[in-house]
């Protein structure tokens, strides 16, 4: 039995992989379509359907609050991925809304990403040989 679990999650790994990585291509070929002033309505039109196919577990829910009587709405395209079986902060890029305008592209804005994926260390092994 557990080792049904295991090779279902792999699989399941496996497929969220395959459905992220062509967002992520569909994302970088469609997102210089967008600039900053464009209406939310605009970019969501352009950018959200290169996020089709995406599992819940691969996006990251938007944020909304307000600043200085202002409606700031941030919203979060995948673009990325590390191979290490987290979603990070990283993987994604934020759209910063003001008033339904785009103010701003990335993590600059807002400090920087709070998470970060692990790169997997990779360790080298060199085998000479010798000639006797």
């Amino acid at each position: 039995m557990k080792k049904f679990l295991l090779v279902a999650v792999l699989l399941v790994a496996g497929c969220a992989q395959l459905t992220i990585d062509p967002c992520i291509k569909r994302y970088h070929a469609t997102a210089p379509q967008i600039s900053l002033g464009d209406s939310k309505e605009k970019v969501c039109s352009v950018l959200n359907p290169t996020q089709d196919g995406l599992p819940d577990t691969a996006k990251k829910p938007p944020e909304t609050f307000t600043k200085d009587g202002k409606t700031i709405d941030i919203i979060y395209y995948r673009t990325g991925r590390t191979p290490d079986n987290m979603t990070t902060d990283d993987e994604f890029t934020p759209y910063i809304f003001e008033d339904g305008k785009l103010i701003a592209i990335g993590w600059h804005i807002l400090g920087g990403p709070k998470t970060k994926g692990r790169i997997p260390t990779r360790i080298n092994i060199q085998q000479t040989q010798y000639n006797h």
